[in-house]
């Protein structure tokens, strides 16, 4: 396993950052069991780097996964919160969820235009504050903008930048592939540690899916790469991609495109709320029901958690 230093951060990362969205509830829904048993093999495979967040609701897969272990592991979780109470409510909770006293990385989750970080300003001093408290490690934001990263690489306090890049630009919100690489290049020459989301398109590249991560391996710019992974076929089919190697276990794994599902029983009632909760702007209300548009999604999930009736998944 290859390992980079996550910019001005004092983390050592594999360059494969193991992904929790897709094992958890909003995706595969594994057991704990067998969720916390990928993720302990991941590190006897030398991932030592895992991304989560308070909305994946994934802590309790990590948190059994390491309970007893005395393998250096680095957590990234973060926050949806808009002030600062909320922030710091969020910190104490990913601290209980993961039976740590100290979280590596906390960054705002999914700052979406730069109106909305700035306005967002006391969530991160809330980050900052509990960072020269020793409560957390290292500071940074997570978008799929442009803007926004380019205006990450400015605020001296940001110590990491969580990108969306993939090699045909799929879910960029206000911009292009080359612009998202400049931002990227920009705040990584600023010594801020930079790792990539969505090098697969959040799945609409999984029939290009070992062309896609190789690209994004090779990313200068990219300190390590998250990938969403909820089987052994995936995971050691990622590690052998990374370095370059064939990986039988490849024809295990589904290569075809996502595809949403609405379910029939219970139906969607037209509500509304997964349309405002899209980041993309892939769903909309047609003669009051749900409407896909697979062009636009990075398949996130967002809009699973958004449903209060649970009629959305992937399939």
């Amino acid at each position: 396993m290859q390992y980079r230093k996550l910019g001005k951060s004092s983390y050592n990362v594999s360059r494969i950052c193991f992904g929790t969205l897709t094992m958890g509830p909003l995706c595969a829904n594994l057991s704990f069991e067998a969720g916390a048993s990928l993720i302990k093999e991941a590190i006897d495979l030398g991932i030592n780097f895992f991304d989560t967040a308070q909305q994946y609701r994934t802590y309790p897969y990590l948190r059994k996964a390491l309970f007893g272990s005395d393998k250096e592991v680095i957590i990234a979780s973060k926050t949806l919160a808009t002030d600062y109470d909320e922030a710091a409510h969020d910190i104490e909770e990913a601290r209980i969820g993961l039976a740590r006293d100290k979280i590596d990385i906390f960054l705002l989750h999914e700052q979406r235009n730069v109106q909305e970080l700035h306005a967002n300003r006391p969530a991160l001093e809330a980050l900052l504050d509990a960072k020269q408290n020793g409560v957390i490690g290292a500071v940074g934001i997570s978008t799929h903008s442009v803007a926004v990263a380019t205006a990450a690489a400015e605020i001296p306090e940001i110590d990491i930048l969580f990108a969306l890049v993939n090699m045909v630009g799929i879910g960029i919100n206000d911009g292009d592939l080359s612009n998202m690489e400049d931002a990227c290049n920009t705040a990584k020459n600023k010594n801020i540690g930079v790792y990539g989301m969505k090098a697969i398109g959040g799945g609409a590249l999984m029939n290009q899916a070992r062309a896609a991560l190789t690209w994004a391996y090779s990313r200068p710019y990219l300190d390590a790469v998250a990938v969403g992974i909820k089987t052994h076929a995936e995971l050691v089919t990622n590690i052998a991609w990374c370095e370059g190697r064939e990986a039988t276990e490849s024809s295990q794994i589904e290569l075809n495109n996502r595809q949403m599902v609405f379910d029939k029983e219970p139906t969607c009632h037209g509500c509304g709320k997964c349309v405002a909760r899209c980041p993309q702007g892939a769903l909309e209300l047609i003669d009051g029901t749900c409407a896909w548009q697979q062009q636009k999604c990075i398949y996130c999930g967002y809009c699973i958690a958004a449903c209060p009736w649970f009629c959305i998944s992937f399939c």
